[in-house]
């Protein structure tokens, strides 16, 4: 596993409710310009389920992460399981890994991002961003694009659920046995990293003024992988959070 994957599998337990009753059942890339469309409130009648751990396995089925200031929803579909896991996670950060023997890593991670740290390569002594980054998607994509070492493709617009955005692309690049991990941001006491020469696709949206990160990865470049990071994400949907 590389370094954001390492980074993936850094924060508390993720808490989940499961919202199909009676399963114990179970986020990229995709096309720029595809909105992700909104759903109805999941049903009072939904058997919630807690906890996991990095060998929970997910079966297909409909999740919500509901501890963030607003509900994610998201579903895993039929042909996906087994093979998603329950990645560890803090209240700032839940984490869905694909790690199967012989197929590429993917995972996708829900963040809520404080900062960015002022040289990626060197977090200890030049620490993060001070004053950090202001509180808007727009704060935090021009941080993100101004970052040294990593390459940003122009940010485009997309929605997520009833929450607009922007999505990037941001890839490591190579500078050297000085950097072999970089930092991207923080969040609470959690941080993502990435090795050099990898990408990470990056979706910030403003829900109800908080700012929420969903970012993807895959390890290697694969159709079925991409296909099927593609699936869970046009799924995601949002509600309130109780």
């Amino acid at each position: 596993m590389n370094g954001i994957t390492r980074a993936m599998l850094r924060a508390g337990v993720l808490s989940l409710a499961i919202l199909v009753s009676g399963c114990a059942a179970a986020p990229g890339t995709g096309d720029p310009s595809r909105t992700v469309s909104s759903s109805p409130n999941p049903s009072p009648a939904a058997s919630p389920l807690r906890g996991g751990s990095a060998e929970a396995v997910l079966i297909p089925g409909t999740y919500v992460v509901d501890y963030f200031p607003v509900d994610l929803i998201f579903d895993i579909p039929e042909g996906d399981g087994p093979g998603w896991h329950v990645g560890k996670a803090t209240p700032e950060a839940a984490i869905l890994i694909w790690y199967t023997p012989g197929e590429p890593f993917r995972a996708v991670g829900f963040w809520i991002v404080d900062n960015v740290y002022v040289d990626p390569c060197d977090n200890h002594l030049a620490g993060e961003l001070d004053p950090p980054v202001g509180p808007s998607v727009e704060d935090l994509v021009i941080a993100l694009s101004a970052m040294p070492g990593f390459e940003a493709s122009a940010p485009v617009d997309l929605t997520v659920g009833a929450f607009e955005g922007k999505q990037i692309d941001l890839t490591v690049l190579d500078s050297g046995a000085d950097c072999a991990q970089a930092l991207l941001w923080s969040a609470g006491g959690d941080s993502a990293d990435m090795a050099p020469g990898s990408t990470t696709r990056v979706r910030i949206v403003d829900v109800d003024g908080v700012r929420i990160v969903i970012n993807t990865i895959i390890e290697q470049p694969d159709a079925v992988a991409e296909a099927q990071l593609r699936q869970i994400l046009d799924s995601i949907r949002t509600d309130p959070g109780s």
